[in-house]
């Protein structure tokens, strides 16, 4: 009996904590980012920080800012924030920190080859958008 208490306890404890552990609200949608064209061209790569803030048990960003960033990069990152959507059941409003990073993959591609974009998510606080770039054209 006292073995049963004692794993229920500790099942109960680690519940508790992971639901406490779980402070921000989760990211429901957004659109595919995009890697700006012209940034691709010009063999731009970098991180835009943003940040904006989420009412109480709202699902839509407020405020939405470019804390820093390359021109080329921050227009299409901004964009892309403004399509999320989140599954928020706070009861206060809150401001958060997300930081998109564009960088291209090293591979070049000739022309009329497919360009892989690849995108990965740890959390809303942290997106990687990675792409491939053709090959210069020099025309004589």
């Amino acid at each position: 009996m006292t073995t049963r208490v004692g794993t229920l306890l500790c099942f109960v404890a680690a519940v508790s904590m992971t639901m406490t552990a779980q402070t921000d609200p989760v990211l429901t949608s957004a659109n595919m980012p995009m890697y700006p064209p012209l940034a691709c061209q010009a063999r731009i790569g970098g991180s835009v920080k943003l940040t904006f803030t989420l009412a109480a048990h709202a699902a839509e960003l407020t405020n939405i800012e470019v804390v820093s960033g390359h021109p080329l990069l921050k227009g299409a990152a901004l964009e892309n924030v403004k399509t999320w959507r989140f599954d928020n059941p706070y009861a206060v409003e809150r401001k958060y920190e997300t930081t998109i990073e564009y960088r291209l993959s090293g591979k070049e591609l000739a022309a009329g080859q497919t360009r892989k974009l690849t995108v990965s998510l740890e959390s809303f606080h942290k997106m990687e958008i990675v792409t491939d770039v053709y090959q210069p054209t020099v025309k004589y």
